[in-house]
């Protein structure tokens, strides 16, 4: 008992705490490596067989059993299993060059990327709120956004199984006050799926096409839970102008200006990453970027 309250005393200083939350990075960060290449996988076989069983046909048979704890990690080119010395966080990555042990092919950057990322997001939360539940907290907010924004990236999708518990996670939360009131948060909730469920309607009314998934719904109403109804608007702002920002050239470079019109209205474009990163934003800036701009309203 004694030593339990040592390191939790220990804990509360900003330096080890820091240090754990350093080490705690990394080792999301390598099983978001994971969740982020097998959980469309796993959606994708889970759809599959719903959708024909509703037809009436017999699911095909199938070997692949691949869960989020089974089998243990792989390479993505010959799916030879990786050795655990080589799956250590960051180290693994550098000491192989970025390449398979079994086939000398490349293993994707985002793999070191997604891990850095992880440590930089306990890294901001640790020195933004220092020790504390609103640090760790924040932590599960940035590493469940980090595997957002890539899955929508590669995939283009939100899955509910990120979104939901996200959305949850903000409403339970807040309910003892921890970034916003009670009152903020179910509102922020509210009025976050709102927002794009009707924007979505409005512009399939207008111009018979979707213009945004549903996953994106689910997204900022999580956000609205989390940062309360008065970031929304900041949200939404930020996500929009890095979308104008990136998109926009991606789209020029790739096709010249003369096919730009066209293409903007039919290549889609992952808007979740951006919505992610305007997320984070708000919970961490969110009260001074709104006193800045004159919306300095209690949340």
């Amino acid at each position: 008992m004694e030593t339990l309250q040592s390191i939790t005393l220990l804990l509360q200083q900003p330096t080890p705490f820091l240090m754990v939350s350093l080490l705690l990075g990394a080792v999301v960060g390598s099983f978001l490596t994971m969740l982020v290449h097998r959980l469309p996988r796993i959606l994708e076989r889970t759809w599959h067989t719903e959708c024909q069983s509703l037809l009436g046909l017999n699911p095909a048979t199938t070997t692949n059993h691949e869960n989020l704890a089974f089998p243990r990690s792989y390479c993505p080119n010959c799916h030879q299993p990786i050795h655990w010395y080589r799956n250590l966080p960051l180290l693994g990555y550098l000491s192989t060059g970025g390449r398979c042990d079994h086939c000398d092919q490349p293993i994707p950057f985002r793999y070191l990327l997604l891990e850095l990322l992880a440590i930089s997001v306990a890294a901001i939360a640790a020195t933004h709120w220092g020790p504390g539940s609103q640090a760790i907290a924040a932590m599960g907010l940035g590493w469940t956004l980090l595997a957002l924004l890539f899955i929508d990236l590669q995939h283009q999708i939100l899955p509910d199984p990120l979104t939901q518990p996200l959305l949850w996670g903000g409403l339970i939360l807040n309910q003892f006050s921890l970034f916003t009131s009670p009152e903020a948060s179910v509102w922020g909730a509210i009025a976050g799926y709102l927002l794009f469920w009707s924007i979505f309607h409005l512009y399939q009314k207008l111009t018979g096409r979707e213009g945004m998934g549903h996953g994106d719904f689910k997204l900022l109403a999580a956000l609205g839970a989390w940062c309360g109804w008065i970031m929304l608007p900041q949200i939404v702002l930020i996500a929009s102008i890095g979308g104008l920002l990136v998109g926009l050239p991606m789209l020029l470079l790739k096709n010249g200006h003369n096919r730009l019109t066209q293409q903007v209205r039919t290549t889609p474009i992952p808007f979740g990453p951006f919505l992610a990163t305007a997320g984070w934003v708000a919970l961490l800036w969110g009260e001074e970027i709104n006193r800045l701009i004159g919306l300095g309203v209690p949340s």
